[in-house]
């Protein structure tokens, strides 16, 4: 009997092992694509040890990699996402504020308090320059970290490093991407002065089909242009017909002559942060009637009868001056059966209204689209 058990342990370590390096092997090419577009360096992992992506992003130093939570190659572990910064002299510690700190606040053991009720709130602070940190902070960097921690709960701020680590392994490019896209944002923000400056956050434009439901409208502010700046459709307004006339019939907006090549040109080839993208957009293209054409990427269809049907379109690939050849994609709101037959490569032509972006994933939003059987714009390529 004995002579069985050691072949048996034997080959239950070595199927532990094997089934450790598949599972290992499945996200380490979705961590490849992302260590790639954040242009960080990478390193594979081997049998004992997990990939890891790290490297320089201007004056930050970025590190993802894995923390198992029972050590070896298991497959428990949490993505540790870490930035660092050059020292802010301020013997800083902040995390989200819990219950209990909150409620320590109501009998008078209260943490640094900055004047801002919100950003107290939300935050247990501890600096040994109260004033100085306070003043360090613009609105507009405060609610950048308001929303870093609203969305990342168990961030971790201090005097050198920002820290996040998720709950399990993020096996997905997109979501490692956008992850450490904020942080970075957010390390640029507690910057004060110098989160207007450095390189750019890189948009998540790797191949990784993600279940992308209809934006909602923004209901709080945003001013580094983190997510899609939406209004809800408005409806077509009817035009007043006087007793006795039939009321004349809507016409279709007039296309503006802005082609896809050269607003993706304007928005998506120089450096500059996502909210400064964002602003140019809302200041010049917001609201504007594009007739465009490109290749159809995702159809997904509305949830109800009065759901419309929400279509990615490839229509521009431009040349980043920082990340090189970048695809720029319109999402389209086409309402009705239209859409019906619609597949993707398939070649379309679209009309419908600007309303939106999202700048760190290179997108526009069109909103009230039809598909058109006029002339339409083709497929723009700058390199």
């Amino acid at each position: 009997m004995e002579v069985f058990i050691v072949p048996v342990i034997f080959g239950l370590i070595v199927a532990i092992a094997l089934a450790a390096s598949v599972s290992t092997r499945r996200y380490e090419v979705q961590w490849k694509a992302a260590a790639d577009r954040l242009q960080l360096g990478y390193q594979p992992g081997r049998m004992f040890s997990r990939p890891k992506i790290s490297g320089a992003a201007g004056d930050l130093a970025v590190t993802i990699d894995v923390s198992s939570s029972s050590g070896g190659t298991s497959s428990s572990g949490r993505t540790r996402y870490r930035v660092g910064y050059p020292p802010l002299g301020l013997d800083l510690r902040m995390s989200r504020k819990t219950g209990l700190a909150k409620a320590a606040a109501r009998f008078g053991m209260s943490d640094t308090n900055t004047g801002d009720a919100e950003f107290d709130g939300a935050f247990s602070i501890t600096t040994s320059d109260p004033q100085r940190f306070s003043a360090r902070l613009s609105p507009a960097s405060r609610r950048v970290l308001l929303n870093l921690v609203e969305d990342y709960r168990s961030v971790k701020i201090a005097d050198e490093q920002m820290s996040y680590e998720s709950n399990g392994i993020d096996r997905d490019a997109g979501t490692v991407m956008t992850t450490a896209q904020r942080l970075m944002e957010a390390a640029r923000a507690l910057q004060g002065s110098s989160a207007q400056s450095g390189r750019p956050t890189p948009a998540p434009s790797v191949p990784v089909r993600e279940a992308m439901p209809p934006p909602p409208p923004v209901l709080r502010p945003d001013p580094f242009g983190t997510w899609p700046l939406l209004d809800p459709p408005r409806p077509p307004v009817q035009p007043e017909s006087k007793p006795g006339e039939t009321a004349p019939a809507l016409s279709d907006p007039v296309p503006s002559d802005i082609t896809a090549g050269d607003i993706a040109g304007a928005l998506f080839t120089k450096r500059g942060l996502s909210f400064q993208v964002a602003k140019q957009f809302e200041e010049r293209y917001r609201g504007r009637t594009i007739d465009w054409s490109g290749e159809v990427r995702e159809v997904i269809g509305g949830i109800g009868p009065n759901e419309p049907t929400r279509v990615t379109v490839l229509i521009a690939t431009v040349r980043h001056e920082l990340f090189g050849s970048v695809d720029v994609e319109a999402i389209a709101s086409i309402a009705g059966r239209a859409t019906r037959g619609l597949a993707q490569g398939q070649q379309i032509s679209l009309r419908g209204t600007l309303t939106g972006i999202d700048a760190m994933a290179r997108r526009l939003f069109v909103e009230d689209a039809r598909l058109s059987s006029g002339r339409a714009t083709p497929p723009s390529t700058r390199r």
